[in-house]
């Protein structure tokens, strides 16, 4: 009896290790359906996602009713290796766009996203390729369509038809470095769409007034080193507003909110800007009601005028959460904290490129206008006043009034290893939060870019101080 129970458990115990072997070689992801490998596929280049034809004959053709399609010429063409094959590569990657489209076997397309650079001449049949690829995913009636052809001469005028502004099913449209003359554009209807990236586009009123027509559901708009004159922004569904400049010899978008009673958020940089920039952007701040966000970042030392009487912070005195970069804060504290008013919404400020040991009072003086802030960011505390200079303390900086705000939970400071002020702005930070029992929390950023002898690494500073207002801007609920 207990041998035939001893044998019975070991037939049972083989029996389990033959399932589990089996289960080991089952292709769960192959018995997914269609859809569900499409949404992993879609993660994928549209390189990578031909590649997968090899796997099995379940992916055979799964790459050909694949809805989302993104190529991407920096991306493409790599050899085992992880090197980049240079000879003959723009033409071979026309090629293949041009494959991938003609051997596909449905009419279903969500995304198109196509970015390439390279040099087209006038009578060039690449030209001819590229309007044929657009001409032939509009029929498709993709939902989000992304150009960003980056090439030389006059034929970039040509690359995208103007059939692109009709498209009723477009939900996201970004365009990139090309675009039809403005003149050839007579209708504009985009009646689903509800975000428009525009970059290194020349606009004139026109066109802006025709956009926003023809867009009644347009939530959406980043304008990123763009160039025209227009006046007037007027749409009643507008609820994101982001303007970026930061090209030299670029002459400013000049623009005016006419009626956007439901923009929450406003992001803008300007690095290069003119001595008007404090009045544009007051007037336009005036003319957000229901501003929640703002994130304002001026690199450029501008003027202000005691005789002004406009003012960026007045603008600003009703939004939720608010960031502040860039050479311009400490004139912008200074001048125009005295007839500031109170920031009684305010609840998250984040502050960059501020030397606290030179104007720490400056940010108590801003904290006290500032009752219910709960959360406070400071970046660059130790921040050179101009392109690297030694910091020299100001004492008198230093005779602050403590934080009278009780609501305040949270400061989060970044500093560099090598700035010699930390231990003292620290201090400072413990007087003006102490009756509020507010968390200091100290993050080392490692070394500051900038060495005496070596210069300034200036692309080193832009490049992480763009990172981190992704950063912000992506945390933030309004954006």
């Amino acid at each position: 009896m207990a041998s035939r129970l001893v044998s019975r458990h070991k037939r049972t115990r083989d029996m389990e290790r033959v399932g589990k072997r089996a289960r080991s070689d089952v292709d769960m992801i192959s018995s997914l359906p269609d859809c569900l490998i499409h949404v992993i596929m879609s993660f994928l280049t549209a390189q990578e996602a031909v590649q997968t034809c090899v796997l099995s004959k379940r992916w055979e053709k799964l790459w050909t009713t694949l809805p989302f399609l993104d190529f991407d010429m920096s991306k493409f063409d790599c050899d085992p290796d992880g090197n980049y094959r240079i000879n003959g590569k723009f033409e071979r990657f026309l090629d293949f766009v041009s494959m991938t489209l003609l051997n596909r076997e449905t009419s279903v397309m969500h995304k198109f996203h196509v970015s390439f650079s390279g040099k087209m001449r006038r009578s060039s049949k690449h030209a001819m390729f590229v309007r044929s690829w657009i001409v032939y995913t509009l029929k498709q009636n993709p939902q989000v369509f992304k150009f960003d052809p980056d090439v030389q001469g006059n034929v970039v005028k040509r690359l995208l038809p103007v059939g692109v502004f009709t498209c009723a099913s477009l939900v996201d449209v970004s365009i990139s470095r090309t675009f039809p003359p403005v003149g050839n554009i007579k209708v504009i209807n985009l009646p689903a769409l509800k975000r428009l990236y525009l970059r290194f586009i020349h606009l004139n009123q026109a066109f802006v007034e025709m956009l926003f027509c023809g867009c009644p559901v347009l939530e959406i708009l980043h304008l990123k080193d763009c160039c025209g004159q227009y006046s007037t922004i007027n749409s009643q569904s507008l609820k994101y507003l982001t303007v970026e400049t930061c090209v030299p010899n670029l002459k400013d978008i000049e623009i005016e909110l006419y009626n956007t009673p439901n923009l929450l958020s406003f992001c803008y940089t300007n690095g290069y800007s003119d001595e008007n920039v404090v009045d544009d952007l007051s007037k336009m701040l005036l003319k957000m009601p229901s501003l929640a966000c703002a994130s304002i970042n001026i690199n450029r030392r501008i003027g202000w005028s005691a005789d002004s009487k406009n003012s960026i912070l007045i603008g600003l005195s009703t939004v939720q959460n608010l960031a502040l970069s860039g050479y311009m804060i400490k004139d912008l504290l200074a001048y125009e904290l005295p007839n500031c008013l109170e920031f009684s919404n305010l609840k998250d400020l984040s502050v960059e490129c501020l030397c606290l040991s030179c104007h720490f009072n400056l940010l108590a003086f801003f904290l006290n206008h500032c009752p219910n802030l709960e959360k406070l960011f400071l970046r660059h505390i130790g921040f050179r006043c101009e392109h690297g200079e030694e910091v020299h303390v100001n004492q008198e900086s230093l005779k602050i009034a403590p934080f009278k705000g009780g609501r305040l939970k949270k400061v989060d400071v970044q500093f560099y290893r090598d700035d010699k002020s930390v231990l003292l702005v620290l201090k400072c930070l413990q007087d003006i939060t102490e009756n509020s029992g507010a968390r200091i929390i100290m993050t080392s950023l490692g070394n500051y870019p900038y060495r005496r002898g070596n210069g300034f690494n200036s692309r080193w500073a832009r490049k992480n101080s763009k990172l981190y207002f992704n950063d912000y801007i992506n945390n933030c609920p309004y954006f």
